[in-house]
């Protein structure tokens, strides 16, 4: 026989946050949210590929379906690319990547729920490191 539970009560979680503050991170810690949130961000790319391929393809041909099907190929294909090339791009130029990271983190309003603020002071903690690591060389 199947008993019934007692709903919940309706009281809101804790809002806690998921992420640690960004004071008390090493790092490896920050680096490795600025490589996953570059890699959100360079995905932003496909927005204006999929507008070319589209406009492109419109020229081309005036039926709808054999203007969005080439445009998504292209969309898939260049999700892989960028998918493949954004380590090697943050690992070659680390600042010029972060650049991009913050332009696309204040013109978005964020990046992948973080917000643009945690951006910003992700990358000031990671300068820090680095400028404390230059120091001591």
């Amino acid at each position: 026989m199947i008993e019934e539970q007692e709903p919940l009560p309706n009281v809101p979680e804790p809002d806690e946050p998921y992420r640690r503050p960004v004071d008390t991170m090493s790092l490896p810690q920050v680096e490795a949210e600025l490589r996953d949130l570059f890699g959100g961000a360079i995905m932003y790319l496909l927005i204006p590929i999929f507008l070319v391929a589209l406009s492109t393809t419109t020229i081309v041909a005036t039926p709808f379906f054999v203007r969005v099907l080439p445009a998504a190929a292209i969309i898939f294909v260049g999700y892989w690319v960028l998918q493949k090339a954004y380590i090697p791009m943050l690992k070659e130029a680390p600042e010029t990547s972060l650049q991009y990271l913050r332009v696309v983190s204040w013109l978005g309003g964020g990046i992948m729920s973080t917000s643009h603020e945690r951006v910003l002071s992700l990358c000031a903690k990671r300068a820090q490191f680095m400028d404390s690591d230059s120091s001591e060389s």
